[in-house]
């Protein structure tokens, strides 16, 4: 029977190819990256910088004028010579909302097409996804802008993150640790019924990963194949951006759930079931046990490093283990991956001064070398931004292709 499922699921399977209007929109993303990664900047910097015709060029920054989704202006005069026309992104062309839900609190933000966040609201987190709708609804249209110039649909798109499994491709929850309740919630259906705009739901980490992505846009070749880590309370999430796309799996439900690599057999009791597993032995809480006998709790992490930072042996040799722990884990990763970088996120990249250098080298081989370095924002702060930019990337994001 599961032959015949999956024969009949093949059948079911289209190959998207490419055509001209295809070709028209992938010159279209690249037109729209290069001017937000280079605002301003002229049609004629751009034809340089891509090899798109300066034709092809003019047609669609003319397209993307008329749609309100970039703005042209004229330079200011520098000297002899014709004055250049700049090119940059409208922020009022496209308004989106981005949520990140967390166990205690969800944010509720809203951006405009540069994905800068114009107003954040928060809420603390229901047991209840119905509850959860029903007060993310309530915070979206307190959000309206009350400029009689926006209209009362001005949001564009909504995107969730979400600290669980997710079958992405649907928007439904499997399981938020969390959050019981939730499991099996068509999340992304409901609010899309509530809000009237189309909605995506995805991991956080995914999101995080996304935004470290967007973010690196300003380096020279920017981040292509990495990998972000979230050394959470209690256990390790992650995200994989393979040739700046995410992967999650082949059924769209989970990947990268590196906190379940078992490093030590006599470990720990993982809540898998398993012993030793990587987040057992990485975790705020493991960090705080090795270091302390009250029970952990809100801030315990914070007081951990602050007490490193103040000398304190125990507290230091405590975040030394988790750094011997983080670089086992991350050179089994590289090792897998092969990954141009590893990006660290949580409380313990605040120490990272303290325990960076150990990351790096404690597990390190001189046959391969292990880039890793700390998350560029708060790790609340990327899932947020992460997901403003998921409702973004229905602008910025090439066709895809193949099966």
């Amino acid at each position: 029977m599961a032959l015949d499922r999956h024969a009949e699921e093949g059948r079911k399977r289209k190959i998207r190819t490419a055509t001209p209007s295809t070709v028209r929109k992938v010159n279209r993303s690249i037109l729209l990256h290069v001017i937000r990664t280079h605002q301003p900047v002229s049609r004629a910097d751009i034809s340089e910088k891509t090899g798109i015709f300066r034709s092809n060029v003019s047609e669609i920054v003319d397209e993307l004028i008329e749609e309100g989704l970039i703005n042209e202006r004229r330079a200011r005069p520098s000297g002899r010579g014709r004055v250049p026309i700049h090119l940059s992104l409208n922020d009022d062309g496209l308004y989106v909302i981005g949520v990140s839900m967390r166990s205690g609190q969800t944010s509720v933000a809203w951006a405009g097409l540069t994905g800068k966040i114009r107003r954040e609201l928060h809420f603390v987190t229901p047991s209840t996804p119905e509850e959860f709708v029903n007060q993310l609804a309530a915070a979206v249209g307190e959000m309206q802008p009350s400029d009689a110039a926006y209209s009362p649909v001005a949001f564009r798109e909504c995107a969730i993150s979400v600290p669980g499994l997710i079958r992405a491709d649907q928007g439904s929850v499997v399981w938020i640790p969390s959050r019981p309740a939730f499991s099996g919630f068509p999340l992304a259906r409901r609010v899309q019924d509530v809000l009237g705009m189309p909605v995506a739901v995805d991991n956080d980490c995914n999101r995080a990963a996304l935004a470290e992505m967007w973010f690196s846009d300003d380096q020279v070749g920017g981040l292509n194949n990495f990998v972000f880590l979230e050394i959470g309370e209690i256990g390790v999430g992650a995200g994989i951006v393979l040739n700046r796309s995410l992967y999650q799996g082949h059924d769209s439900t989970f990947a990268a759930e590196f906190g379940h690599m078992v490093v030590d057999p006599a470990g720990p009791q993982c809540e898998c079931g398993r012993r030793g597993c990587w987040e057992t032995l990485v975790c705020d809480r493991a960090s705080w046990r090795r270091y302390s006998q009250e029970p952990f709790g809100e801030g315990s992490a914070d007081t951990l490093v602050q007490a490193a930072r103040s000398g304190s042996v125990e507290a230091i040799r405590a975040l030394e283990q988790t750094a011997d722990y983080l670089s086992l884990g991350i050179s089994n990763i590289v090792f897998a991956l092969n990954p141009e970088l590893v990006i660290v996120a949580g409380k313990i990249a605040s120490a990272w001064d303290l325990i960076g250098e150990r990351v790096q080298s404690a597990h390190g081989s001189s046959k391969i070398r292990m880039h890793v370095r700390p998350a560029r924002l708060p790790v609340t702060e990327m899932f947020l931004h992460g997901s403003i930019l998921r409702a973004l990337s229905t602008v910025f994001e090439k066709p895809k292709l193949g099966w």
